[in-house]
């Protein structure tokens, strides 16, 4: 990594995954078929989380997902309020389309975002990992998200808006989003990048602790396949449903985008239902996690204004 890679030993993910990659970057590179061996706590992390105020109740705590197709909330949550059952709606997750019962909040408030009549779909507890619930890709366009992983993790929503004081002064990059941001309800927010010198579609996706990537980028970035402590390199995926399928762990050898460069990285590879559903099902893509994210101390993404910035 360039920049922004300065170690903090209060996060443990980001500690982990820092060494990790020192002490890879200091022995020769690995042959494509040779498998390294990691430890599974490399592939595990914290989510960004944020306060939530339903029909003006709580706050919740809610994680900020922005790869996901719907906001969820819990289903004994959901209860406790009253929401109003709406009928089944359909999410495209990590697994596939799947179809849950949602339901209706009146009013949704956190920060800068403050929308009425919002429909969410209902999910188990244990497949929001104890989260209240998710705010998701249809509840942010249009936003602007600050994303802070100083300490306890945390992230805010606010109205898009011009640069405040300093922006420009501050040792930062201001970076275009792949097709200025406009996603659309549901979309992702991506970037462009390269792995092995070829292009790959950067995906932010601040719902998941690990990093993911499509079959395509697995082949194009020639990844290794990475040994866990228990002798294989499988581990289960889950979607907020709670339904799960079955991804390898890798090391992707190289990774630029927005002026950075990461060396190999420890991600999860597999054919998985949301870059189809995205259209990238053939195309090199990475979901990037908070195992990536979180190497920065700050990330702002703009929607409105089709842009990212990373802090350093």
């Amino acid at each position: 990594m360039t920049r922004g890679n300065s170690p903090r030993a209060t996060l443990p993910r980001r500690a982990v995954l820092a060494a990790a990659s020192a002490l890879l970057l200091a022995r020769p590179a690995a042959a494509h078929q040779s498998r390294d061996r990691r430890s599974d706590r490399l592939i595990h992390g914290g989510r960004l989380t944020l306060p939530v105020l339903i029909e003006g109740r709580g706050p919740f705590l809610f994680a900020i997902d922005t790869a996901a197709t719907a906001s969820v909330v819990a289903g004994d949550l959901a209860s406790s309020l009253g929401l109003r059952p709406s009928g089944p709606i359909a999410m495209h997750t990590l697994i596939g389309r799947e179809v849950v019962e949602a339901v209706t909040a009146g009013r949704i408030r956190s920060g800068g975002l403050d929308r009425t009549g919002v429909r969410l779909a209902v999910a188990s507890r244990s497949g929001l990992d104890g989260a209240d619930g998710l705010i998701g890709a249809d509840l942010l366009s249009g936003y602007r998200l600050v994303l802070e992983f100083k300490g306890r993790n945390w992230a805010r929503i606010s109205r898009s808006r011009p640069p405040p004081i300093g922006f420009f002064d501050a040792p930062n990059t201001v970076n275009p989003l792949a097709d200025g941001g406009q996603q659309g309800i549901g979309g992702p927010i991506t970037l462009e990048g390269r792995s092995r010198g070829a292009p790959i579609r950067v995906i932010i996706d601040t719902g998941a602790q690990v990093s993911l990537i499509n079959r395509p980028a697995m082949d194009g970035g020639r990844a290794s396949p990475l040994l866990l402590d228990d002798g294989t390199d499988r581990i289960p995926v889950m979607s907020p449903t709670g339904s799960s399928a079955i991804a390898s762990a890798v090391l992707l050898h190289d990774l630029h985008f927005a002026g950075v460069a990461l060396s190999r990285l420890p991600v999860l590879a597999g054919d998985f239902h949301v870059f189809r559903h995205w259209g990238y099902g053939d195309v090199p893509a990475i979901l990037m996690g908070v195992d990536i994210l979180g190497l920065f101390e700050t990330v702002i993404v703009d929607l409105g204004r089709g842009e990212i910035m990373l802090g350093a």
